[in-house]
């Protein structure tokens, strides 16, 4: 009997399919793909963790200027952040005289940096009717003099002349609208953070009847 032979044309047949070998724990694409996975899986621990670990901080909801009283209705309210810091407020650790230490803006968080307490020196809210319009750019937070012009005048030179500063460095608070005097004039209600000395030479300035005018002199810091 002849000794079994391959048939060389049948070896080298195209059309016959190659056996594929399985993959093993050392095939660098397996390795690589269970890597991926393991990524994923922490990936997403990670963002469940990280929605779940937030914290309440206070944010402004309206500009506010060095001295005001942070603890005031409409100021401040709570929401959910992730701060990354101990650099903000927390919820219930405002202190109960709380006061701006510099100007903040409506929607930032708030900075215990920012944060002061109120002392028996502090400022004084005063509302002023100044009696010609604030110059452009005047805000929440600038610095101003506050001016008394005379009850009557004679010439311009000499109004220029019996003018006077009634307080220096006060800080504006708050602009409101435009409104007209019982003479006619228009006037601008402002707002403004009067040093604890400086209080009775502005109210006797108010009460009198020499018009006032408020002299921006620079930005709070």
């Amino acid at each position: 009997m002849a000794p079994f032979r391959r048939d060389p044309a049948r070896a080298a047949d195209p059309a016959r399919p190659a056996r594929r070998r399985r993959p093993t724990w050392r095939d660098p694409r397996l390795a690589g793909g269970l890597a991926l996975i393991g990524a994923a899986v922490a990936l997403g621990t990670w963002a469940v963790d990280a929605a779940a670990d937030t914290q309440q901080v206070y944010i402004l909801t309206r500009d506010v200027a060095p001295g005001q009283d942070l603890t005031a209705d409409g100021i401040l309210t709570l929401v959910d952040a992730h701060p990354g810091t101990d650099a903000y407020v927390l919820a219930g650790q405002l202190p109960e005289a709380a006061v701006a230490q510099r100007s903040l803006s409506a929607g930032e968080l708030l900075p215990e940096a920012a944060v002061g307490i109120r002392t028996p020196d502090d400022l004084r809210p005063i509302v002023l009717e100044v009696s010609s319009g604030l110059p452009a750019g005047t805000g929440t937070g600038d610095v101003v003099d506050l001016w008394v012009l005379p009850a009557t005048q004679v010439t311009a030179e000499e109004a220029r002349e019996r003018a006077e500063v009634v307080a220096e460095h006060l800080t504006v608070s708050t602009i409101g609208d435009k409104g007209t005097s019982l003479i006619g004039k228009e006037t601008t209600e402002v707002e403004v953070l009067v040093p604890a000395d400086s209080v009775s030479a502005v109210l006797t300035a108010i009460g009198g009847d020499g018009a006032l005018v408020l002299v921006p002199t620079g930005t709070g810091s």
